[in-house]
């Protein structure tokens, strides 16, 4: 009952971001890309997780996160290398002298970190699914909050969609008791 769920989250997300035609496909691509790989990493990681042995040399969640980080790190060179690797002086050059450049790029590396680590512990006393409605729902409440904070209007659609959206995530939340209170 709760892949049910899916499609709804997904549509009021859509309703939420539809008058925003001003955006790169190239974005898109990515943004669509980056989700299904965080897909594959949480099942990956429930699945190291539920392993046993494995789980008992890994020590904690968080050694785990942790190695899954390096290693996704070390896989991503090659790509980094051949998409922006002419640009790497460049980039040298402005972390050096930018000091507002190095702080926001260091505590952002610190937030992603401990949000993904944060992540991973809560995969743990979850499903990879429960996981991934938790991260689309935080999508909804980013527009409202970005929206909020920015002072732009929150017309009747993006509205709309993210009342549908977090409905959905609701929904989803409490589908298992409904329809066990329908069986019984």
């Amino acid at each position: 009952a709760k892949w049910l769920c899916l499609p709804i989250i997904i549509g009021g997300v859509i309703l939420a971001s539809v008058n925003e035609l001003d955006f790169a496909v190239s974005a898109l691509v990515s943004a669509c890309i980056a989700n299904l790989f965080a897909a594959i990493r949480g099942n990956e990681n429930k699945k190291l997780m539920d392993t046993e042995g494995l789980k008992d040399r890994m020590g904690s969640v968080g050694n785990q996160f942790a190695l899954t980080s390096i290693l996704g790190f070390l896989f991503s060179i090659p790509f980094v290398i051949l998409k922006e690797g002419s640009r790497w002086g460049e980039f040298v050059d402005v972390f050096k002298t930018s000091s507002a450049i190095k702080m926001n790029l260091i505590a952002s590396a610190l937030w992603y970190y401990g949000y993904n680590e944060l992540s991973t512990m809560t995969l743990k006393k979850t499903s990879p699914v429960t996981q991934s409605v938790a991260n689309t729902a935080k999508r909804v409440i980013v527009i409202v909050g970005v929206a909020l904070v920015l002072g732009e209007s929150l017309d009747p659609m993006k509205l709309l969609g993210c009342g549908i959206g977090i409905g959905g995530v609701f929904l989803y939340s409490i589908i298992d008791q409904l329809v066990k209170s329908k069986d019984d």
